[in-house]
């Protein structure tokens, strides 16, 4: 006797099937990653030999969800959690205040069928090797730019405009913004890029001689050229400021002029286990005398200063380069094992606008760094650094500064 499924059944089963083949098609055009990365750290940076050091671990922890809208229309959300264990909205507390968006954009290819492309929404920058704007991928939350880019992708050569804004809100005239154009020509073992930014803040000054007028209209102008050849490899900068900024302490506009040049160069010595050697030179400009009206110290914008200036960040902040900034630096890397790389840098750092009598020696630092991939999704790294301070960086007589971490990055 031939048995009849019930109605009901039948129904259920024409639906999974509906549902199978949209997931089918759907995996197709939807592509969910993530990562986590758990990073401890030993800090003894404060210069005082007898304050405890503490002890504290970060947590981040990213999702990201792509969708292909179309073949030119493309979806990108990167859902992100960062906090310190133990801290504001831990387990305990049963809260997560650190859940955001971290990015959340749209793609458009192909423009009216042209060479042109934009990106449009809350998204990470990162304009050459992020020496002015930068996500700070290191820190535990980064940085995100809520902003339309359109760029231009040719034969010979490649361009961007972009436009953000960076503090405002709805039905408010203030506020700061970010504008900018880099373009980048390639040739045969690196490229040039160079840019041009402006970044405005529409605040009025309410007193003194140059009330009424916007605090800050600054531009910043420059080229970078990046590249190697046989084994030697370089990145060569120079950018210029101008404008004119508010000076809190006179009260009033000063006029900019500001540079910041640098140079990197390396040599690999051995290509079977990458040992290189290299060194470079920057020098960012500071301000002899803040109040005569101008403004010579250079600002880093939004770059990721953990990268060039020493990975214990004594020179990341908005007064980090008041009195100049000298760096002098060596670097050694080697593969020492096919996983494990590990890395030396030494830099000598120095004011060039320093008080005469005092000491224009701020320190050197030492970093010590291991990499070590563990698998194909997850590598650990670790450092150590020391930071021995000039008589006048600190204070009188400052003790030698250390610091550590591991990390464990986990991609999926």
């Amino acid at each position: 006797m031939k048995r009849v499924l019930p109605i009901w059944t039948m129904i259920f089963m024409l639906v999974l099937s509906f549902i199978s083949i949209e997931a089918a098609e759907a995996q197709d055009r939807l592509s969910i990653t993530g990562q986590i990365r758990q990073r401890t750290e030993h800090s003894g940076k404060d210069f005082n030999a007898d304050v405890d050091n503490p002890t504290f671990t970060f947590l981040r922890t990213r999702l990201n969800v792509g969708v292909a809208a179309t073949e030119d229309v493309k979806v990108f959300v990167q859902f992100q959690d960062s906090r310190v264990w133990g801290g504001a909205g831990g387990t305990i507390a049963g809260s997560a205040p650190a859940l955001d968006a971290h990015q959340a954009y749209f793609t458009v290819s192909n423009v009216f069928d042209t060479d042109f492309s934009a990106k449009v929404g809350r998204q990470e920058i990162n304009i050459g090797n992020q020496r002015l704007v930068g996500a700070v991928g290191w820190h535990n939350i980064g940085r995100t730019f809520d902003a339309a880019i359109l760029k231009y992708a040719g034969e010979n050569a490649s361009f961007q405009v972009l436009a953000s804004r960076l503090v405002g809100a709805t039905g408010v005239a203030t506020g700061q913004s970010l504008y900018g154009v880099t373009v980048t020509y390639p040739y045969e073992g690196g490229r040039v890029e160079g840019l041009g930014l402006l970044d405005t803040d529409s605040g009025i000054i309410t007193g003194g001689a140059d009330a009424g007028e916007r605090l800050r209209s600054r531009i910043t102008a420059g080229a970078a050229a990046y590249g190697a050849k046989s084994d030697f490899d370089y990145e060569l900068e120079g950018y210029y400021q101008t404008g004119d900024v508010f000076e809190a302490g006179t009260g009033e506009l000063g006029s900019l002029g500001a540079y910041l040049a640098s140079a990197k160069v390396g040599y690999t010595v051995n290509s079977d286990n990458k040992l290189r050697i290299g060194g470079l030179f920057t020098l960012v400009s500071g301000d002899e005398d803040g109040a005569d009206g101008d403004v010579g110290n250079f600002n880093t914008l939004f770059a990721t200063n953990h990268k060039f200036y020493g990975f214990m960040d004594y020179f990341i902040g908005p007064g980090s380069f008041a009195k100049g900034l000298q760096d002098i630096g060596l670097s050694l890397s080697v593969m020492a094992k096919e996983d494990l790389k590990l890395s030396v840098d030494l830099h000598q750092f120095s004011g060039t606008e320093v008080a005469s009598g005092l000491d224009d020696v701020y320190g050197q630092e030492i970093d010590v760094t291991l990499n070590y991939k563990y698998n194909s999704a997850m590598t650990i790294v670790a450092g150590v650094s020391a930071f021995m301070p000039g008589d006048d960086f600190v204070g009188a007589d400052p003790d030698n500064a250390y610091w550590g971490y591991i990390s464990t990055i986990v991609n999926f």
